[in-house]
């Protein structure tokens, strides 16, 4: 066969790849964004009206399904997620790092979960 015959053919496979590319999708319209998710994980004892002085058992439960309820952001859910599989005081180490790279100066959490080493979220 002639290479002026797979010419077109080769044409023909290769326009798919030439044509735009699909637009990002932006986030909807008041959307949370992952610096103000990681501030309400961080301030979860507060928002949530939790104690982890009057109840150490079952704070980290409280804390999880409250975080679960009110953190939309992808990212951050997939922060909870790989969190939930640490234990307390390294989940602290590493939501501590994570609001400092967003620009928070404190985390009432990570403090919690590196004091005490208990309480730390669930999956």
């Amino acid at each position: 066969m002639r290479t002026e015959a797979l010419f077109p053919l080769l044409v023909l496979q290769l326009l798919p790849a030439c044509g735009p590319a699909p637009e990002a999708k932006a986030p909807p319209a008041g959307g949370q964004t992952f610096p103000e998710a990681v501030a309400m994980m961080c301030d979860v004892d507060r928002l949530a009206g939790l104690d982890a002085e009057a109840d150490p058992i079952s704070v980290g439960q409280q804390r999880s399904e409250w975080v679960a309820q009110h953190v939309s952001n992808p990212d951050a859910i997939e922060l909870r997620t790989l969190l939930s599989v640490k234990g307390a005081a390294e989940q602290g180490g590493m939501l501590r790092e994570e609001a400092k790279e967003v620009g928070l100066a404190r985390c009432a959490l990570a403090d919690a979960l590196e004091r005490d080493g208990t309480g730390g979220l669930s999956p």
